[in-house]
């Protein structure tokens, strides 16, 4: 009587597969949120003004309390929105101006910020 021994429960493309799956995973940096769905930071920039140029936030994460009322700057040309998500706040500043965004009554957490115009430009926002 002879017994074939099987190495590989999946062979083949599926396992090609599996592994690529698995190292996409394991590249996956490790985060959390908590709020409006932002990702946490561990060193947040406290400050009240939002600065936006080169069609980015200058700080990727920014700490502020719920008394707070930020000052949003656009240093560049096109339009840009400062978007809360979970919250009421999206103010248009149009190129080179000016805004603000009062924070009273938005609930301590951490936020995702966005630009509606431009999606890549993004800032997590964590109010205490």
């Amino acid at each position: 009587m002879v017994v074939h021994a099987r190495t590989s429960v999946v062979s083949g493309p599926m396992r090609r597969l599996l592994v690529c799956l698995a190292i996409a995973v394991a590249a996956l940096p490790a985060c959390s949120t908590s709020g409006g769905g932002g990702t946490t930071c561990d060193t947040p920039t406290k400050t009240t003004t939002v600065d936006m140029q080169n069609m980015a936030f200058t700080t990727a994460c920014v700490s502020a309390t719920a008394n707070d009322t930020l000052s949003l700057v656009n240093h560049d040309q096109a339009p840009h929105t400062f978007t809360v998500k979970g919250t009421s706040i999206n103010v248009n500043i149009d190129g080179g101006q000016t805004q603000s965004a009062a924070l009273t009554g938005i609930a301590p957490g951490t936020y995702s910020v966005i630009c509606t115009y431009h999606p890549t430009m993004t800032e997590t926002l964590q109010i205490t």
